[in-house]
């Protein structure tokens, strides 16, 4: 299909006829019509109209390496004439996840050295949620379900990463969320710090927000705590350094498990290969996606932490989940 055979009007007229966009309000969209990117380099997109746009967000949070590049085109190229796909089910695998899989353990902190892949952050929170659940039924703990999140917090937009989100809007349009996940204070200084209260303080009464939930539950219903190192579509909200190594010491004194979500944070956003590196905390799983492939292609990876993927291997039993692109 070649764009340059179509004016900006008519790819507009038949974007509103057949393209539901996400997050959108539909009737105001085709009021205004759509702005059509066409094409990219480096830091810059370019719309139908031939405007330079420097792209601060970096797509959505994902083009890490910037558009143009050569060597990731020619490497897809080679895979598909190779190839294109093949099932990870029945016994299988393929030299390709095999080896990134490798890369990926060596990257991530020393704890953890399994991967399971999806096709974006969303299927991954899906998994992880699905596989702390599954995790403490093969200890002999099933009712060690519960899982804290935070208010505002953004984990995808399936049923359980809107469950696992803190978005009131999402909630509400959901109609009936995942049940036995609660939500607690974010660490927002800015908007939720006392008078007078340091940085450093805010942090530690933000986790004690956690430890407040798991007590209310009962550390023996409570599986995780599930957060994002730096609050991405809540606002780009920044913890205090005191906040995470407390959250952690929370979670190892009432044996909760500490995931992470870092589909936005993942692959050199904080200076590190992953925040849970910048903030030195050992989390048993972490959600990544997005710069996996600088969003060149749908990709995401759950990094999960030894302790998880032991039970896995020695307790055995059929973990019943996974996608196509698995």
């Amino acid at each position: 299909m070649t764009y340059q055979n179509y004016s900006l009007k008519q790819l507009q007229q038949i974007d509103a006829a057949h393209h539901l966009h996400p997050f959108t309000d539909h009737k105001e969209l085709r009021e205004i019509g759509s702005r059509i990117i066409t094409r990219a380099d480096g830091p810059f997109i370019y719309d139908s109209e031939g405007s330079e746009i420097l792209d601060g967000m970096a797509g959505l949070w994902c083009v890490n390496v910037g558009y143009g590049r050569d060597e990731l085109a020619d490497a897809a190229y080679a895979q598909m004439k190779e190839l294109p796909y093949y099932n990870s089910f029945f016994k299988c695998s393929t030299p390709t996840p095999v080896l990134l899989s490798k890369k990926l353990a060596e990257l991530a902190p020393k704890h953890v050295s399994q991967v399971f892949y999806g096709s974006s952050g969303s299927e991954a929170n899906d998994t992880a949620l699905r596989l702390v659940r599954h995790y403490w039924a093969l200890e002999g703990k099933p009712e060690k379900n519960r899982v804290i999140s935070r208010k505002m917090g953004y984990h995808g937009s399936t049923i359980a990463g809107t469950s696992l989100g803190g978005m009131e809007p999402m909630h509400k349009q959901l109609g009936g969320a995942v049940p036995n996940i609660v939500h607690v204070m974010m660490p927002y200084a800015y908007e939720l710090a006392l008078p007078g209260e340091s940085d450093h303080d805010f942090g530690i009464r933000a986790a004690k927000a956690v430890e407040d939930a798991i007590l209310e539950a009962g550390a023996d219903k409570v599986a995780a705590f599930i957060g994002e190192p730096v609050m991405g579509a809540g606002g780009v909200k920044i913890p205090p350094m005191s906040y995470w190594p407390e959250v952690q010491r929370i979670c190892r004194k009432y044996d909760v498990l500490l995931m992470l979500d870092e589909v936005i944070t993942g692959y050199g956003r904080t200076g590190e290969w992953f925040a849970a590196q910048t903030f030195d905390v050992e989390p048993d799983t972490i959600t990544t996606a997005k710069a996996l492939t600088s969003g060149y292609q749908p990709l995401s990876a759950l990094l999960v932490g030894d302790r998880i993927s032991r039970t896995l291997v020695k307790k055995g039993g059929e973990f019943y989940h996974g996608y196509t692109y698995s």
